[in-house]
């Protein structure tokens, strides 16, 4: 079966180190050579894929299709739309070996998408002379907001799809009780639960968290201008889509935080340093018990433990969606004592989003659950500050 492989710090294209990029390897660990083209153009010549992140879900994707095409004996250039059906169709009955919980329809559409960009290169490439799919007309959705010269658009709200996509139902994001996070945080130690509070607290995703540097934290104890500053903002550069941003955490969560450095993570790098003279201390926030940075999976994968461990149904996004709708009605709060203030283009920036109608669901979040908002905003900033 295939394997899929990460490239490291030695893979230098062009003078330059790229660790990360994902390669699809056969049985006898040579290179599935349109495979690795295709992840290779995606990481080193395509603009808009710079994140590592991006490129592994590309790459899993990938390997995942390449699993199916050698356990039904298909070849990757004679498959038809009726083979991608039958892959489609069998994530619709089974559960993802990741999470243990069915696939959305959402994740099946973008595995979708992925194999369809695959496909589209090969055949701009000259590598295939058909695709494997074709294209209907289909209407816009009602909840998706009208694209900038919109009424010049010729098309009456159309848009071209592959028809094999499904058609999903644009579920309310669901934000998580300040009592169902302290139910799962109750038995974790430090680091974990600091790791939640950061999501809870800032809105950060996996990823963020697990990116977190040593250096954003700056020196060891709240000085300077932000002494008495009831939050301190941080930088993050490890972001999705590589967009620089800063967060706002509580004081209180930083100083616990710089706490952790001195208390705990320092004796996991020494730890470290006396089992290999070699090792080099990785520089972010959060690491295993080998000195090792913790990986956006494994923080995801703790949290799920955590979650079973507290009888909860919590899913980690789950705690973005929960600071989201907080701190978009205390940006609402804020908006009545300050016309100038826009809470929505305040929270898009906090958050990260590329697109203003990702962060305008949350609007209708704190419209049909305005009272639990509202306690959520008095008791999420108290008690897990």
């Amino acid at each position: 079966m295939a394997e899929l492989l990460f490239t490291t710090d030695v893979f230098s294209p062009l003078g330059r180190s790229v660790p990360g990029v994902p390669m699809l390897l056969d049985d006898d660990m040579h290179l599935i050579e349109p495979a690795c083209a295709w992840l290779m153009h995606i990481a080193l010549v395509r603009g808009r894929t710079r994140s590592r992140q991006t490129w592994r879900t590309y790459g899993e994707a990938l390997y995942d299709w390449w699993q199916t095409l050698e356990a039904n004996g298909w070849t990757w250039d004679r498959v038809g739309y009726h083979e991608i059906a039958g892959y489609r169709d069998n994530m619709l009955t089974k559960c993802s070996d990741h999470t243990g919980r069915p696939y959305a329809r959402a994740t099946i559409n973008g595995r979708l998408h992925i194999i369809t960009l695959f496909y589209r290169w090969c055949f701009t490439s000259g590598l295939i002379s058909s695709m494997p799919y074709s294209s209907q007309e289909v209407s816009v959705a009602r909840w998706r907001p009208a694209p900038f010269l919109a009424h010049a658009d010729a098309r009456g709200g159309t848009r071209t799809a592959n028809e094999l996509v499904l058609r999903e139902v644009r579920a309310l994001p669901r934000p998580l009780d300040p009592e169902i996070i302290r139910r799962i945080m109750v038995s974790l130690g430090v680091r974990d639960r600091l790791i939640i509070e950061w999501a809870a607290l800032t809105g950060m995703r996996r990823m963020e968290i697990a990116g977190l540097k040593l250096n954003a934290l700056g020196r060891t104890e709240s000085q300077g201008e932000f002494a008495t500053a009831p939050v301190v903002p941080i930088r993050l550069d490890v972001t999705k889509g590589a967009r620089v941003r800063q967060v706002y955490p509580p004081s209180p969560l930083v100083d616990r935080t710089r706490a952790f450095l001195r208390e705990e993570r320092a004796v996991i790098v020494k730890r470290a340093h006396q089992r290999d003279a070699k090792y080099r201390d990785p520089g972010t926030v959060f690491l295993n018990a080998r000195g090792d940075a913790m990986s956006p999976r494994r923080v995801g994968a703790m949290f799920a433990a955590a979650s079973r461990a507290a009888d909860v149904e919590a899913t980690f996004h789950g705690l973005r969606h929960t600071f989201a709708g907080a701190m978009l009605r205390l940006l609402q709060r804020q908006a009545q004592r300050n016309p100038d203030m826009n809470p929505l283009l305040t929270l898009q920036a906090i958050l990260g989003h590329s697109d203003l109608t990702t962060t305008a669901i949350y609007l209708r979040v704190v419209a049909i659950d305005l009272g639990a908002i509202e306690a959520a905003v008095d008791d999420l900033f108290g008690a897990l500050g």
